[in-house]
């Protein structure tokens, strides 16, 4: 036994393994207790019903876990203070549960009285009761972490039993008296919330500290919003799962996750206690960088031996202590573990990096991770249900781990750097010595590593890791789809090298996204690169800039939130307003395509010279894309030259496999506006003749793409253009164009002719009344619309013909927008959406304005192309298009801020 003690503390140095054995044997106790009180509800309530309980009891983890706002981390960190520092922090304690749970309680309540959908299909009575757990589950939380904080760790642990104890007495009092149902179950876990809660509060008036030094509040506050994220998406993941489960897959799923969840959280138990108890070990300094790596290895080795045994035994006791119809649980349970194992270790050196200041490779490899888990879970649910979920799960967390691993890395040999830098600088001002020879024994590590250059050993030791776990996982992709479709192994294995290879050089990775936006909207680029390979091509981007040692670009933070504010209405209001299916997929895939440039592209285009080489390429694509359109629309123009000018237009705008008129055209617009800023700054006279023929062909492809939202787009854009040079370049467009009107194709002018003057067609005619139906519907609904890509299922209730067409021939499930994005934005967000939208807006113009002014070129590029699509915009919707939109996007990120505003940073 003796001999075991000391191998535990030589492999848990600085801490108690007494500690963390009371601790992990409580939370062993807890866990079985809950395990105990969950079989004996799923095999009493069923599989509707445990369902039912397993969403009630989530919620108020899920709002606790949003509402906590660190506090709870700030607490274990401050209460230890003084007797008076801990006094206070109850106090705030008290104050903030009953404040913010009641609040965002509240807040769901309402919402879900005026959309049901939120309650996620609870009856409002249920929802009461879940909402009265909010306060009381906060405040649970919160004194817990303060005793914890102020060392009484056998306190804690004997408190944080009670909830799970009272869940378990109730449910088997309740199934002995035969009213065993969800509702009764859920009040035996909120009344040993409530006597824990209790109890807490007696044991607080106990005096552990002397009277001292109250705390501040804005160190208090500091702390625990920069400890909030990390924690909130860690915590948050595993129970956020059940109701997007709920919503993608159904009850079923939910069911078969709800019994491998308590399994995922099992494997949490370890890694949680040991981050418990290092923590204030840590901010006492018992625990240094080293020891808190060899506590982590020693924890990776215990969850890996933990993994292995729970692989082994999940096929055999989850049929026979659930019951055969939860057998499913165990492949999710296999493709959570090894995210799990990996995960486990990185979360015991994250106390460590909150004593030592290091919280930003924590945030960035949080944030990565759960745009991961997040993407992949809405992709992979709908499909494979629980199992998916759960592979989803996996995958986030160890991108996780091993960006964390890479970032704490990095930031330590940064902070080593620095000591060493002052002390050459004191050593370089110091009298040089004579250097005293001392005797050394070299081992063998010592004489391989000094065999290396010091350059090699760093990209070796800190890309490596990061290097071969990329490969790993793209491999593991490339075999599970080779698995899933046999016939993809060509296509897969081509896939991979070419994945593989703009990881490894992130400036090829950001000039291939750059070619595959226009050649996405050609007629055969469009069925190989469609909206899901470009998103994966950003994510490659982001992968690679870590691998790289890079980091990603650090956009402001108001940029952000009223990004992440916006998105999140969108998904909102499309969601949770109108009548929509909850469960479709294709509608939610939708969103995340449609909103992964707003939230990916900043974190991987900055201004600089990639950027601009990726810009050249994107003009450079668009050319060629505007040269296979011309030939095309002209062949057709050719084979029907017995029609009339108007109806060839016609015909060739609505020909089979044709792309859409009115995204080419913009798209043309926009590499007009990038190669018409780059013409002056060019001196090579091969060069400007290049440039010069591109930007004829891209005049030329927009008069081809008959759309006529692109027509005077075009028209603006060379303007503006025009209007900020000299008279003479004005009057020299002036005259090239009004000599190459006449040599125009009879429909191009015919097409051209409908705007200025001649009659308006059948399109137009209807174009109108979508506008007047979009104008009406926002009048019914000003504050909120009729929710995001409603639009169609409300579409017959406000539209009102006023053209000549037969309205019978109109598809109203196909009009999912109504040709105008302002006006779509209005009617299915109403007057918030429009806020939200208008402010991005307004934050890319005022970037544009700001570099055009300081004389960078991208910044008048940038405003030239938002003109564009600010333009088109009025005639459609191209900005909702995820290729387009993410064009716009790289336009206006290579735009420098101003001077005044400072550089760029980037997060390494």
């Amino acid at each position: 036994m003796l001999s075991i003690t000391k191998s535990l503390r030589v492999r848990l140095p600085g801490v108690s393994p007494a500690a963390i054995g009371g601790t992990l044997a409580t939370r062993l106790l807890a866990t079985a207790m809950s395990f105990a009180a969950g079989v004996i509800a799923a095999r009493a309530l069923g599989v509707e019903g445990r369902a039912t309980f397993a969403v009630m009891v989530s919620v108020p983890s899920v709002l606790s876990i949003v509402t906590v706002l660190g506090v709870d981390n700030a607490n274990a960190r401050f209460a230890g203070i003084s007797h008076t520092a801990f006094r206070q922090i109850v106090r705030w304690s008290l104050v903030f549960s009953v404040i913010s749970g009641c609040a965002l309680a509240g807040l769901w309540l309402l919402l879900g009285h005026l959309w049901p959908a939120v309650l996620l299909g609870m009856p409002y009575r249920l929802a009461l009761l879940v909402a009265a757990m909010c306060p009381v589950s906060l405040l649970t939380l919160l004194l817990g972490m303060a005793e914890l904080g102020r060392g009484r760790v056998a306190t804690y642990n004997l408190l944080s039993t009670v909830p799970t104890a009272g869940y378990l007495v109730g449910v088997c009092g309740l199934l002995a008296a035969g009213s065993l149902t969800p509702t009764s179950c859920f009040l035996s876990v909120l009344a040993g919330q409530l006597v824990s809660a209790a109890m807490l509060l007696i044991a607080s008036t106990t005096r552990v500290h002397a009277d001292g030094e109250p705390v501040s509040s804005r160190t208090f506050g500091s702390f625990a919003l920069r400890s909030y994220l990390p924690n909130l998406i860690h915590y948050g993941l595993l129970r956020l799962d059940v109701p997007v489960i709920q919503m993608l897959a159904g009850t079923t799923a939910v069911a078969v996750y709800a019994v491998a969840l308590p399994l995922a959280e099992g494997m949490f138990l370890l890694s949680t206690t040991v981050a418990l108890v290092l923590f204030p070990a840590v901010t006492s300094g018992a625990v240094d960088g080293r020891a808190a790596a060899r506590i982590a290895r020693t924890v990776f080795v215990a969850a890996a031996t933990a993994a292995a045994v729970a692989a082994v035994a999940a096929p055999i006791l989850i049929p026979a202590v659930y019951g055969r119809q939860y057998s499913g649980a165990v492949p999710v349970i296999w493709a959570m573990l090894p995210g799990l194992v990996l995960f486990s270790a990185a979360r015991s050196v994250q106390p460590y990096l909150a004593a030592a200041g290091l919280l930003r490779p924590v945030i960035i490899a949080t944030v990565i991770g759960a745009v991961v888990n997040i993407a992949l879970l809405v992709a992979l649910t709908p499909h494979h249900a629980a199992v998916g979920a759960g592979a989803a799960d996996s995958a986030g967390y160890v991108v996780f781990a091993l960006l964390l691993a890479y970032g704490v890395r990095l930031a330590v040999r940064a902070r080593r750097r620095r000591p060493a830098e002052r002390a050459g600088d004191e050593a370089a001002a110091a009298p040089a010595r004579r250097p005293v020879r001392c005797p050394s024994v070299k081992t063998v590590g010592d004489r391989r590593r000094g065999a290396y250059p010091r350059q090699v050993r760093s990209a070796v030791t800190g890309r490596g890791l990061m290097v071969a776990a990329g490969l790993l996982t793209v491999a593991g992709a490339g075999c599970l789809a080779m698995a899933y479709s046999p016939a993809l192994s060509a296509v897969g294995a081509v896939a991979t090298l070419v994945v593989i290879v703009l990881a490894l050089i992130p400036e090829v990775g950001l000039c291939v996204l750059a070619a595959a936006i226009p050649l996405s909207q050609s007629d055969v680029g469009g069925s190989l690169i469609t909206p899901s390979v470009l998103i994966a091509l950003m994510l490659v981007c982001l992968l690679g800039r870590v691998i790289a040692g890079r980091g990603i670009a650090r956009p402001k933070p108001l940029g952000v939130l009223i990004t992440v504010g916006t998105v999140g209405y969108l998904v909102a209001t499309s969601v949770l307003i109108g009548d929509t299916d909850l469960h479709a997929a294709d509608k939610w895939q939708y969103l995340l395509l449609m909103c992964a440039p707003l939230l990916l592209l900043p974190l991987v285009a900055e201004p600089g010279r990639a950027l601009d080489r990726a810009l050249l390429v994107f003009s450079c694509g668009s050319v060629v894309v505007a040269l296979i359109s011309i030939v095309q629309i002209g062949s057709v123009f050719a084979a029907k030259s017995g029609l009339a000018p108007a109806d060839t237009a016609v015909l060739a705008v609505t020909q089979e496999g044709a792309a859409n008129h009115n995204t080419v055209g913009a798209l043309f617009v926009m590499a007009a506006a990038v190669l018409l800023r780059r013409y002056p700054a060019v001196r090579a006279p091969l060069l400007r003749l290049a440039i010069c023929a591109g930007v004829v062909v891209l005049v030329v492809g927009v008069a081809y793409s008959l759309s006529r939202a692109a027509y005077l787009a075009g028209i603006a854009v060379i303007a503006i253009y025009a209007a900020r040079r000299s008279l003479r370049g004005v009057l020299a467009l002036s005259v090239g164009a009004a000599c190459l009107l006449p040599l125009l194709p009879a429909a191009i002018a015919a097409r051209f002719d409908s705007i200025v003057g001649g009659a308006p067609d059948v399109s137009s005619a209807v174009r109108l009344d979508l506008w007047s139906s979009a104008l009406r519907m926002f009048e019914a609904h000003p504050a909120f619309g009729v929710g995001y890509l409603n639009f169609a299922n409300q579409l017959p209730a406000y539209y009102q013909a006023t053209g000549d067409y037969e309205v019978m021939l109109l598809q109203f499930p196909l009009l999912h927008f109504a040709h105008n994005t302002y006006l779509t934005v209005l009617s299915q967000t109403g007057l918030v959406g429009a806020v939200g939208i208008g402010s991005l807006v307004v934050l890319g113009v005022r970037r544009a304005w700001c570099a055009a002014r300081s004389g960078d070129p991208a910044g008048e590029v940038a405003l030239l192309a938002l003109v564009g699509a600010g333009v088109c915009s009025l005639f459609g919707e191209v900005l909702l298009v995820p290729p387009l939109l993410a064009g716009l996007m790289l336009i206006v990120l290579a735009a420098k801020p101003a001077p005044a505003d400072g550089p760029v940073p980037v997060a390494r």
